[in-house]
C-alpha cells in the first residue's frame, strides 16, 4: 500500500501535461502511486500518458470515453489505495516537497484533511502570485465552512491531502456532469470541512495552479447559475440533515449574492458567443430570481469589494442595462489583468 494516491484527471491537455508528469516524478516523497485518467482527450495527451508510464511503474493510465470532471475524480477514488489521496489537474505543477509536506503534517496532527497555500501561475503574462488564504484561518470547521461560503478561501480539491479511509467512511463523491458542473469541488470540500475530525494547514504554497485561456475558470461556464442554486440546495440539505444549518443561513445569503455576481460577470467573458440579447435576458433572469431577491435583502455589502458593490446596486435596482455594462466592463479589466505582464 503506497502512502500517497495521486489522482490526475487528464483532458486534452497535452501542451502541459508531461510537465506536470515530471514534477509529480520528481516528488522528495518517493511512496506514492500515480493513477493518470484519460477523460476521452481527443489530442495526443493519451499517448503522452502512456510514454511516462512505460518509464515509470508508480504510474498508470486509464483510459475512459469523456464522461466529466467529477466522474474522472470518483473514478481516481475508486482505483486508489494508498493511505492518503491527492488530486492533480494535469495542466498544473507540483513544488518538489508538495507531498512530503501535507504527508508530514498529516502524520504529525492525525488529521483527515491537510490543506496548503498554492501560487496561482498566470500563462499569458508569466507572473506568479503566492496565495495566503489560510494565514488568519482557524481551523474550527464553522470558520472553514463561513470562510468558504463567503469566497474567503477557495474549495479546490487539488491543494489537499485526504485521509482515504475519511473519504470511504463517509462515501465522499464528486456530484456527475449536469449535476453541479463547474462548483463540484466546493460540493465536496464543504462536505470534508464538516465531517473532518481534525484539519491541518501547510502555510506554504506547494501547488503551482496554472491559468490560461482554456482553464475552467477563464472559459464561458454555461447553466453556471443554476449550478450555483443546485449547489446552495444541496449544501443546505446537507447541513440540516446534520443538524448544522442555522449557523451557516446568513453565510449561505452571501453565497447566493456573491455566485450571482460572479455569473453575471461570466456572462461578459470574451469567450461567450451568445447573443446580446441572450445575455440580457440572462442578467435579467438572475436578478429577479427569488433567491437573489431573499438573499440581497440578508448581507451587508460591505464585505464586498468596491467593484462588486457597485454592481450589486444596479443588481438591488434591476436595472438590466447599466449593470450589463457594469459587469462587462468590470469582467473587462480582469481579463486585462489576467494577460498583463509584471
Amino acid at each position: 500500500m503506497p502512502a500517497i494516491s495521486l489522482l490526475v484527471a487528464v483532458y486534452n491537455t497535452s501542451q502541459y501535461v508531461e510537465q506536470c508528469l515530471q514534477s509529480i516524478a520528481d516528488q522528495s516523497f518517493s511512496d506514492i502511486e500515480v493513477i493518470l485518467i484519460n477523460d476521452g482527450s481527443t489530442d495526443h495527451s493519451g499517448d503522452i500518458l502512456e510514454a511516462f508510464a512505460a518509464r515509470d511503474e508508480r504510474f498508470r493510465v486509464i483510459h475512459q470515453t469523456n464522461q466529466g470532471l467529477g466522474a474522472v475524480r470518483n473514478r481516481g477514488i475508486e482505483e486508489a489505495t494508498g493511505t492518503y489521496l491527492a488530486f492533480v489537474d494535469s495542466d498544473d505543477v507540483l513544488a518538489p516537497q508538495y507531498c512530503e509536506a501535507l504527508y508530514q503534517e498529516a502524520e504529525n496532527t492525525g488529521a483527515d484533511l491537510v490543506v496548503s497555500e498554492y501560487w496561482i501561475q498566470f500563462e499569458q503574462s508569466k507572473r506568479i502570485i503566492p496565495t495566503t488564504l489560510l494565514a488568519q484561518q482557524k481551523a474550527d470547521k464553522t470558520s472553514l465552512i463561513e470562510s468558504l461560503l463567503h469566497g474567503e478561501i477557495t474549495g479546490f480539491s487539488w491543494n489537499k491531502l485526504y485521509r482515504r479511509a475519511f473519504i470511504e467512511k463517509h462515501h465522499i463523491r464528486f456530484p456527475l456532469r449536469g449535476e453541479l458542473e463547474n462548483i463540484e469541488d466546493q460540493y465536496v470540500t464543504l462536505r470534508c470541512f464538516s465531517l473532518s475530525r481534525v484539519i491541518a494547514f501547510v502555510h506554504e504554497p506547494l501547488y503551482y495552479y496554472r491559468v490560461h485561456l482554456s482553464s475552467i475558470v477563464q472559459r464561458y461556464q454555461k447553466q453556471y447559475f443554476q449550478h450555483g442554486l443546485a449547489f446552495y440546495d444541496a449544501q443546505r440539505l446537507f447541513l440540516k440533515e446534520h443538524d448544522e444549518l442555522t449557523p451557516y443561513e446568513k453565510a449561505f445569503c452571501f453565497f447566493i449574492v456573491n455566485h450571482t455576481l460572479h455569473c453575471m460577470l461570466n456572462e461578459w467573458k470574451s469567450q461567450n458567443s451568445l447573443s446580446f440579447q441572450k445575455k440580457l435576458g440572462h442578467m435579467r433572469e438572475m436578478v429577479t430570481h427569488e433567491a437573489f431577491q431573499k438573499a440581497v435583502k440578508q448581507v451587508e455589502p460591505s464585505k464586498l469589494t468596491v467593484r462588486k458593490r457597485m454592481i450589486l446596486f444596479l443588481a438591488r435596482l434591476q436595472w438590466v442595462y447599466p449593470l450589463s455594462a457594469a459587469a462587462s466592463s468590470y469582467q473587462k479589466w480582469i481579463e486585462y489583468q489576467t494577460r498583463k505582464s509584471g
